[in-house]
């Protein structure tokens, strides 16, 4: 069974004890499975250090007393390093968290670990041995044989390698690793690309995953934290059967997708996980991505939200794979995997049709002729902008990237103009289909507040926050706004529908993106 350990780095042995009497409290498997005590980073005394997991009801505790250089706070030497992960906890339970480095390079070291020497006495079974290696810098170039050869030492239980991730494609080398150990290894991919190994460790039955007590208490970059583990990604709800979803983009860091499904996969009893991917831009990081999935049937890849700046990438991978009208669209922002083929849609296509005549508040026919402004040409833009021109209206459309706006403009025989004229729209509509002003720049606009007029009504696709900056001044100027939860929401009803082959609980979906909504907007208010 794969662990989930909470590291503890708390400055004070009393803390430190505390904390783990805390996320123990909960009973193994419904909290946390263990704790790791980082008594590196502790500033006591040693005595005060000296038994530090003794008083605990289990044996899954780690001791960890990480080098600095290694990514840690010590500085002594090995051998006092040496005594103090020896001192700190009963003999014969928990691990021990030795680097390989240092195994090799002090025979004084591997004797005293593996016999217990310290200057207390002699243990005669000392903790089990977990051997681990971090690299700040990246994937070291030798992985395979430096796994192997770790894997090879016989004192070893467990093998752990972590590194610094450059990009999502190194998670697949790790859960390659878990999958395939003749030992149990942790293989972690740090920062902010390795959400992928953290979370899917249990999946590929890794030994362990490592989390946070709370936000901003992470012992490694990257590291989730306890809670989130559990309740979002479902921690102990995953097995080796658990199917992979996800939001593919650069960024996606704005995403509701994880909180939504995750929430909605839980109620509908669905034994799936949807997880953020950062993808880089691009058609051949997108192509390569899709390919590395493929390529391990046993992720169960089941379905894809896909979001900026790969929906026109996703249709030229599936070629004609797609259901229309993603085709006319050009571009593909949701996918599934469906016995044994990827098939695409495009669910923004319809949600953003219905959402523009909803707020409006005005019948089909009466948008024949209607000068619309669309502000962006990306994979949004061109749903929009069909919808708009299957309605009748007459659109033109700005974009900062000439070339890419007179794509969409010769798909669609629609009018493009240089974003430097946006300024000069003279539509009844106006719409952004552009990333400006999404989360976490918030106070980004795509049209100055002074251009804005009263009696235009504006649309953001934008839907965190809920109310842009650009929503926000053109209500100040007296236009009618509409922000794109709306879309959001529809869009997600479809996503949903189409993995699943079955009906959506949209009161629910509606009710866990508002929720987030608030929840956003309340530490924001608290920030303040």
């Amino acid at each position: 069974m794969t662990l989930l350990i909470t590291s503890l780095t708390q400055e004070r042995s009393r803390d430190m004890r505390s904390a783990a009497e805390e996320v123990l409290d909960a009973g193994l498997g419904v909290g946390c499975d263990g704790v790791e005590f980082r008594l590196d980073v502790l500033k006591d005394e040693e005595a005060d250090i000296r038994g530090i997991a003794a008083d605990l009801q289990t044996g899954r505790w780690i001791v960890t007393c990480r080098p600095a250089g290694e990514g840690g706070q010590f500085h002594g030497s090995i051998e006092n390093r040496v005594e103090r992960l020896l001192g700190a906890g009963p003999p014969g339970e928990g691990f021990i968290d030795f680097e390989y480095s240092d195994w090799k390079r002090s025979d004084l070291a591997r004797n005293d670990l593996m016999k217990g020497n310290v200057v207390t006495g002699r243990f005669n079974h000392p903790p089990s041995l977990i051997l681990s290696h971090h690299d700040h810098q990246g994937c070291p170039s030798d992985i395979d044989a430096l796994v192997a050869e770790m894997c090879a030492v016989p004192e070893a239980a467990i093998v752990k390698i972590a590194w610094q991730a450059r990009d999502i494609f190194d998670c697949f080398k790790a859960l390659d690793l878990m999958r395939s150990g003749v030992k149990p290894v942790a293989a972690i991919c740090m920062g902010e690309h390795g959400l992928l190994s953290r979370v899917l460790a249990r999946k590929v039955n890794g030994f362990a995953s490592y989390c946070s007590i709370a936000s901003g208490e992470e012992s490694a970059p990257g590291q989730v934290s306890l809670q989130e583990m559990l309740d979002r990604y479902r921690w102990h709800d995953m097995d080796r059967h658990t199917q992979l979803y996800g939001v593919i983009g650069d960024p996606v860091d704005h995403s509701l997708g994880p909180h939504l499904f995750n929430h909605v996969f839980n109620a509908e009893d669905i034994p799936g996980v949807y997880l953020p991917l950062r993808v880089p831009e691009g058609y051949d990081a997108f192509a390569r991505f899709m390919d590395e999935c493929l390529e391990r049937d046993w992720l169960d890849l089941r379905g894809l939200s896909v979001t900026t700046p790969h929906k026109v990438n996703a249709l030229r991978y599936l070629g004609d794979r797609v259901d229309p009208p993603a085709d006319a669209i050009g571009a593909v922002n949701t996918i599934r995997f469906e016995e044994g083929e990827l098939w695409g849609c495009n669910t923004d296509f319809g949600a953003a049709l219905d959402t523009i005549l909803e707020g409006m508040g005005r019948p089909e026919e009466e948008f024949s002729d209607l000068p619309v402004d669309v502000l962006g040409a990306g994979g949004v833009a061109r749903a929009v902008v069909a919808g708009l021109l299957d309605l009748g209206c007459h659109v033109t459309v700005y974009n900062r990237d000439q070339q890419r706006g007179q794509s969409l403009a010769d798909t669609f025989e629609c009018e493009v103009k240089p974003w430097d004229e946006r300024t000069n729209y003279q539509g009844q509509l106006l719409v952004n289909c552009t990333s400006v002003g999404m989360w976490p720049d918030i106070d980004e606009t795509p049209m100055p507040a002074e251009f804005l007029r009263e009696g235009v009504a504006v649309f953001d696709a934008v839907y965190r926050p809920r109310e842009t900056r650009l929503l926000r001044d053109a209500s100040e100027k007296g236009c009618r706004t509409i922000d794109g939860v709306g879309m959001f929401l529809r869009q997600a009803v479809q996503q949903f529908e189409y993995w699943t082959q079955q009906s959506a609980n949209v009161g629910l979906m509606a009710k866990m993106i508002l929720q987030s909504i608030g929840e956003e907007v309340a530490e924001e208010e608290d920030d303040e």
